[in-house]
């Protein structure tokens, strides 16, 4: 089954939706967990999760912030060290496929920031919040 991870963009006509299988989208829901500190919205986003979707624009800020920056900025290395390390990818037949789909997430983030910047939606103390470490 396909799951839907949705972030937030400038409008009509612009998706940003990510899809992916179960086991990476349950790696995914699991990190973006990790930078969520609103407790309503963990709860929100661990049942979208076990529906088979999370909705990144239904954050609150500055969690919102927090969770793309770090899907942006941490994810890529995550997904090196943790999701597809070498002793996993040694064992696949052209990982490169899995290891760029699973990388493309970082770069919507970094699409959805970058719109949410240049249409002034960003308000100013978003992403000065706290962000999970681990």
């Amino acid at each position: 089954m396909t799951k839907l991870v949705s972030f937030p963009s400038n409008g009509p006509g612009e998706d940003l939706d990510w899809f992916a299988t179960s086991a990476l989208f349950d790696d995914v829901a699991a990190f973006v967990l990790r930078y969520v500190t609103d407790d309503r919205a963990r709860r929100d986003i661990a049942a979208g999760a076990a529906s088979g979707h999370v909705f990144v624009g239904d954050l609150p800020e500055p969690d919102q912030t927090n969770v793309l920056t770090a899907l942006r900025d941490v994810f890529p290395g995550h997904v090196d060290s943790e999701i597809y390390p070498p002793q996993v990818t040694a064992g696949m037949a052209d990982p490169e496929i899995f290891v760029a789909r699973a990388k493309a997430l970082a770069r919507m983030a970094g699409r959805s920031l970058a719109l949410r910047g240049a249409s002034g939606a960003v308000p100013d103390s978003a992403g000065r919040g706290p962000t999970a470490s681990t």
